[in-house]
């Protein structure tokens, strides 16, 4: 069995300060604490731009895009007999999914304010913690981890730099479309990066 403390405490006190942070934005639904961050991420806005970051957007952590992403590489891992990769694959979009969920239930954030910063769009969806930040977070890291720990064609090592890639730019353009507020980023980068990094350990014993 391969253990390893240091993932576990760290995906622990992710979850830990992940507490705090879902106080606040119970407490805060329209944190103008937070605008300067806002503002600072929409001081350059184009029209170009924020096409290209609502195109990212979309394509790294939209429901759709991610659904169609998991059941893709659920699939070909199992064809490729890669079974237990494939229902930790499908397991761990779908536990966090439902974790999500029931959190944004519980809190109810509303989105931010059009008064308050500028939007993309006007979502009627609870806004803590971020759906497109959360399910990238499951799906890319878990892909990462994939891609660096088998020497295979199906995952390629330059595969893992796409999913760091997604996951450093997913949190910041939500922000800067004014979908989110920056603690409901924050708040799902915690959530799903605790999580994620159980269920790896989990995955690396049952390995041993």
């Amino acid at each position: 069995m391969r253990r390893n403390p240091f993932l576990v405490a760290f995906s622990l006190c992710q979850l830990a300060l992940f507490v705090p942070i879902a106080w606040w934005a119970d407490k805060h639904p329209q944190p103008t604490s937070e605008l300067a961050v806002t503002h600072a991420l929409q001081s350059k806005r184009s029209p170009l731009l924020r096409k290209v970051a609502h195109l990212l957007s979309n394509m790294i952590g939209s429901t759709p895009m991610s659904i169609l992403l998991v059941s893709s590489t659920t699939l070909l891992l199992w064809r490729r007999h890669k079974r237990l990769e494939a229902l930790f694959t499908a397991g761990i979009f779908g536990s966090n999914t439902l974790a999500r969920l029931l959190i944004q239930r519980l809190i109810h954030r509303p989105r931010p304010s059009p008064t308050l910063v500028a939007m993309s769009d006007c979502k009627k969806t609870s806004s803590f913690p971020s759906g497109h930040v959360s399910t990238s977070v499951v799906f890319w890291g878990w892909i990462a981890v994939l891609s660096l720990q088998h020497k295979h064609p199906l995952l390629p090592r330059w595969l893992a730099a796409v999913a760091i890639i997604n996951l450093l730019i997913i949190g910041p353009t939500r922000v800067y479309l004014g979908d989110h507020w920056a603690t409901d980023v924050i708040g799902a980068y915690l959530l799903s990066g605790g999580w994620l990094g159980l269920c790896l350990q989990y995955y690396l014993s049952l390995q041993g």
